[in-house]
């Protein structure tokens, strides 16, 4: 199926709240606080503001410059941490663009007319946010939430932006879901890759009913084939999908994370193993049958036995203690 590279990120319930060998477990993000630089912009006769840092350009009619500087803080700080799970890929530091509406009617209209036959697909999100090429559309939602949509789709954003090649869908949802929950410290945005109260519950849910997704299926899927799914469904893609980024950082302290972060250059660099082809060049067609001798050739394992892995680890981080 052809599929254009995009990210969709569906808010399903309130969101609270690795260049080691393992992954830090503490709480990370900037020591200061990054420079914000602002001017006038518009949309549609609207007024509004860009706010330009140095690896960002946030254009939005918001009027809320406060707000509006959280949002720009979060996304350097979710750079560094980007660049901390991927340290090999080399980076185009030019600005990238988001789009930040003050409701989901600007945002609507401006997806009607930027979006073209994907419109369809993104006006199905009702509170989220979607990434398309190196450019990401959001809209403020008055609560962290917010904070969780600008650095999940920001890493959607980054792959677009520096990797010549495709991740496999769910693995990239999985792994931007990494950076969703967000605690600030002296107005400045921290992050712990191993905690998302919102995913884990959602995993607790789909392990209890039975619903966890096969990882055969899971592998072969993508965000766009689960948008019009039921929510329990979508919130088990999502879920499940974490959880797999977890397991590849953490796993046996660390087992996988050194082979993830090889993934993750050889993606980046368009030379990844599979032997489709449709993962050395992110556009045109995509074949996902490529994405389970992917996942054997990195992991050093056959996908059974990853399966049991993975199901081992999904039982042992469902029983942590739901903290913050």
């Amino acid at each position: 199926m052809c599929i254009r590279r995009c990210g969709l990120f569906i808010l399903l319930l309130l969101l609270d709240g690795c260049a080691a060998s393992r992954p830090e477990p503490n709480w990370t993000g900037p020591s200061n606080p990054a420079t914000v630089q602002v001017s006038p912009w518009s949309f549609d006769g609207r007024p509004g503001h860009q706010y330009r840092t140095e690896h960002y350009l946030l254009l939005s009619t918001l009027d809320d410059p406060a707000r509006m500087n959280q949002i720009a803080q979060t996304m350097e700080g979710a750079y560094q941490q980007y660049l901390l799970l991927a340290p090999a890929v080399a980076r185009n530091d030019n600005p990238m663009r988001c789009y930040w509406f003050a409701d989901r009617d600007q945002w609507a209209a401006f997806t009607r007319e930027h979006a073209g036959s994907e419109s369809a697909t993104y006006l199905q999100i009702v509170r989220g946010g979607y990434s398309l090429h190196d450019e990401y559309v959001a809209y403020d939602l008055g609560d962290s939430q917010t904070f969780a949509v600008a650095a999940h789709e920001g890493w959607h954003q980054f792959v677009a932006r520096n990797f010549r090649g495709r991740l496999p869908p769910f693995l990239e949802e999985g792994l931007a879901c990494l950076f969703e929950n967000i605690r600030w410290d002296n107005d400045l945005p921290r992050w712990n890759r191993q905690t998302n109260l919102t995913r884990l519950r959602g995993l607790r849910k789909a392990l209890a009913r039975g619903q966890l997704w096969p990882l055969e299926e899971l592998i072969r899927t993508h965000a766009g084939l689960v948008v019009d799914q039921p929510s329990a469904r979508i919130e088990a893609f999502y879920s499940q999908s974490w959880a797999f980024a977890r397991f590849m950082c953490e796993y046996q302290d660390g087992r996988y994370f050194r082979r993830l972060q090889r993934m993750l250059a050889d993606v980046a660099e368009g030379t990844v193993f599979d032997p489709t082809g449709t993962h050395h060049r992110a556009g045109g067609e995509w074949d996902s049958a490529g994405v389970k001798p992917m996942l054997e050739y990195y992991l050093g394992q056959r996908l059974p036995m990853i399966e049991e892995e993975f199901h081992q680890f999904i039982r042992q981080i469902t029983l942590e203690v739901m903290g913050s």
